[in-house]
């Protein structure tokens, strides 16, 4: 193995590391990591232990828990960093892991080579053991650079995980999204359902985009649940590799037991939770309508936002996700069998008295070469649309590559479109409504 090791899922950092160290870099990234903390570490060998171990950055609060101290017990003379931004809740990072400095992201490269290379001859275990050479002396940068103390014997014993960690204490905010003010104690979570009448409208990544722009606005707060029990992929559009999933959520033990319910969640780097879908058709058709409305229940007492990306048409889970929730997303493709099947929808919804109270439609895949227009939609359809997400690639690339558009943070015209929905989910925004309003993003 080389001598620096970096674990992380930011593929730009990687590529930054390389280059300043002349491609002596081994990584653990990608699906190597979605894998989980144990799975990632099983695949070194005693003999392959680096000189300094980077963790991150974009890691959440569990798998750095669990690469710290598994590292710290393959390799002990391995120097540990943390790669993460400053923020007020780095020092519960500190405290609760096995690592021996903390550097920022940002820093300058002639700043991150020396840091790398001061602490990796610091930590130095043999005196065989020399840092990379460097022209210059490596000088620790204070105000980036963070060597953590010695502990004192009150916290000399080993550091216990939570039952239910913070996955991102402190995201990155957007700055076009503002935070909402902390809910008051006891209030039931915002459920929103996410529905289309038809499949391949684009309904797991309006939902996913949601998770990632609602976790800016209220971090660790959000739950994304998939609730397409047969054929449910939130799980591969956001390159996770869940331990548990929906048949373990809606178990007798964890209706019972919240707490328990919330070891069965798979975190998100960004900074949300998700119950990912069944491993397997048969699996979910185990999973009955009462079973899912109960999780959906029992969640909304626990999370700010509650969201469920339902299967397609009105079967008995998507019945039971819109009795819970307190808004609909309908996702409506640019075509006509999709508004006509969105118009049916509706009027099934009306029929039997189920629409939740607020209402969001969108408009997806929209453009100017399908022979359609907005107005066609809303004629069609019976109803306003309020968000046209217009069509683009990148919404492709985004998904195949497990990363929603609203954490890649490129400003192009679909991500617009899709913050415009996040926000009218946000209590702080101002927004001037007369009915719905339309938001039409070129």
């Amino acid at each position: 193995m080389s001598r620096l090791l970096l674990i992380s899922r930011s593929r730009k950092f990687e590529s930054r590391l390389r280059s300043l160290f002349n491609d002596d870099v081994d990584s653990i990234m990608g699906l190597s990591l979605a894998k989980g903390a144990s799975a990632a570490l099983s695949s070194l060998t005693s003999g392959d232990e680096p000189d300094v171990a980077l963790l991150g950055p974009s890691l959440s609060y569990a798998q750095a828990y669990e690469l710290s101290a598994g590292l710290s017990v393959r390799y002990p003379g391995t120097a540990i960093m943390l790669v993460r931004e400053n923020s007020p809740g780095t020092a519960k990072w500190v405290s609760d892991m096995k690592i021996h400095a903390v550097a920022s992201p940002s820093m300058g490269d002639s700043a991150l080579l020396d840091a790398v290379n001061d602490l990796g001859s610091r930590i130095a275990v043999g005196p065989d053991d020399a840092p990379w050479s460097d022209p210059e002396p490596a000088q620790p940068v204070e105000s980036q650079v963070n060597p953590v103390l010695e502990p004192d014997a009150e916290t000399q014993a080993d550091p216990q995980p939570e039952a239910y960690p913070d996955p991102t204490p402190e995201p990155a905010p957007d700055p076009d999204i503002e935070r909402a003010a902390p809910a008051p104690s006891g209030t039931r979570g915002r459920v929103i359902a996410v529905l289309s009448p038809k499949g391949g409208m684009g309904k797991t990544t309006i939902a996913t985009n949601l998770a990632v722009g609602l976790a800016q606005i209220a971090p660790a707060s959000v739950v994304l649940i998939d609730a397409d029990v047969q054929f449910g992929d939130v799980a591969t559009a956001l390159a996770l590799e869940p331990a548990y999933t929906l048949a373990d959520a809606v178990s007798e033990m964890a209706a019972h037991d919240t707490m328990l319910l919330k070891t069965y969640l798979t975190a998100h780097p960004v900074g949300f939770y998700t119950v990912c879908g069944a491993g397997s058709p048969v699996e979910g058709d185990r999973v009955s309508g009462p079973q899912l409305s109960r999780l959906i229940d029992q969640l909304a007492d626990a999370f700010r936002y509650v969201i469920v990306d339902t299967a397609p048409g009105l079967g008995d889970h998507t019945l039971a996700a819109i009795e819970q929730a307190n808004d609909a997303v309908l996702v409506c493709g640019m075509s006509v069998t999709s508004a006509r099947g969105l118009r049916k929808h509706l009027e099934v919804l009306s029929a039997i008295g189920i629409m939740p109270p607020t209402r969001h439609v969108v408009l997806n895949f929209a453009d100017r070469v399908s022979g359609l227009t907005v107005r066609d939609v809303e004629a069609t359809t019976g109803v306003p649309v309020d968000i046209a997400i217009p069509r683009s690639k990148l919404v492709v690339l985004s998904s195949n590559r497990g990363v929603p558009l609203l954490e890649d943070r490129d400003r192009n015209s679909a991500s617009k479109a899709l913050g415009q929905l996040v926000r009218r989910f946000n209590p702080s925004e101002k927004q001037r409504r007369a009915g719905h309003r339309r938001v039409v993003v070129k």
